[in-house]
């Protein structure tokens, strides 16, 4: 469930941060987070988050039915989404609002910003909660607190009216692709023993993931505030060669630390000199595809009627995570 929790934290709360952005840009809200239309998505970003979190723990339980702690696991799920939730969400208004007002484009931080913090906010408190219903005979009461903190970020997100459409293409696409997430965890489970031969790569792995995700939040942010602002011109969206330059200082840096790494702390010797034409190969191709993809994917979407806030980023960081893990175990074989 791990790698499709922590996509789904930033498909979520990157659309959120999208759709902050556009509304910013186009002088419909205000850069407080007390503005209704922010205030408003923020709540419905904490459930939002959390129905596909539930989505991914029934496919789970349906995997491994009859298992032991099913019970204690649905509230660790539930408890550690609701709270996961609620921090990402202050923060990802407070991240584009912040940017914003000291003349930043929130569209180039927020995608990287969000998926970092989601990281390093996720982990943590499932661990935390793993604790505390361990530990803990009366912890039941946090999920009775998680529940009634539920109910009442929908009673405000949608109090005295809401944007129908946004909600309902975000609900609707995150959680089709909450089904579609549990094929990364498959696909890691299966071929986990072919990605630790090559060791490297299991340090590597996240980072490549992480970056490649942030390649494509920031393409689908950038263009669809252009094309909300009208400027739809191919000149002013051709944005992609620019970033892709940025790739060819990434890739080195990942391999560089990821071999680090594991030779620090496994003592595995560093990799070949053709691991690392291999490694920049993969990687540069990736990050071209992620690029172009999600530029195309952000003006399909517009044309077609859907909000590329509230599609372009869960689609193309779900699709890059399965295609970067495909690729990373590709990898892995080349090397191993």
């Amino acid at each position: 469930m791990i790698p499709g929790l922590m996509g789904l934290r930033g498909n979520v709360f990157g659309s959120l941060g999208s759709r902050i952005s556009t509304s910013l840009y186009l002088g419909s809200s205000d850069p407080t987070i007390k503005d209704e239309y922010v205030s408003k998505n923020v709540f419905f970003s904490i459930w939002a988050a959390t129905i596909p979190a539930l989505i991914l723990f029934l496919i789970a339980a349906l995997k491994f039915f009859g298992k032991e702690g099913l019970t204690t696991s649905f509230q660790v799920i539930l408890d550690s989404s609701v709270v996961i939730s609620a921090i990402l969400a202050v923060m990802t208004a407070l991240i584009v609002i912040g940017s914003f007002r000291r003349g930043l484009d929130p569209d180039n931080i927020m995608g990287p910003a969000v998926t970092t913090f989601a990281d390093l906010v996720s982990i943590p408190s499932i661990v935390l909660f793993i604790f505390l219903f361990e530990r803990y005979t009366g912890a039941w009461i946090s999920t009775v607190a998680c529940v009634i903190a539920l109910a009442m970020s929908v009673y405000l997100s949608i109090r005295g009216g809401y944007d129908g459409k946004a909600y309902k293409e975000t609900l609707l696409i995150v959680s089709l692709l909450a089904l579609i997430q549990s094929i990364t965890g498959n696909v890691l489970q299966e071929f986990s023993e072919v990605i630790h031969r090559a060791l490297f790569l299991s340090f590597a792995y996240p980072a490549v993931i992480g970056s490649i995700g942030n390649y494509g939040s920031i393409m689908v942010a950038r263009t669809s505030t252009k094309l909300h602002l009208g400027e739809l011109s191919v000149g002013k969206l051709s944005d992609a060669p620019y970033v892709f330059l940025t790739s060819v200082v990434i890739a080195p840096t990942i391999y560089v630390l990821a071999s680090l790494f594991a030779s620090t702390f496994t003592g595995a010797p560093f990799p070949e000199a053709k691991d690392f034409l291999y490694f920049m190969i993969v990687y540069l191709a990736l990050a071209a595809f992620v690029l172009l993809f999600s530029t195309t994917l952000s003006i399909w979407l517009h044309r077609v009627g859907v909000d590329p806030d509230n599609g372009g980023i869960p689609l193309t960081t779900t699709l890059t995570d399965i295609v970067g893990t495909t690729a990373v175990v590709v990898l892995a074989y080349l090397i191993a």
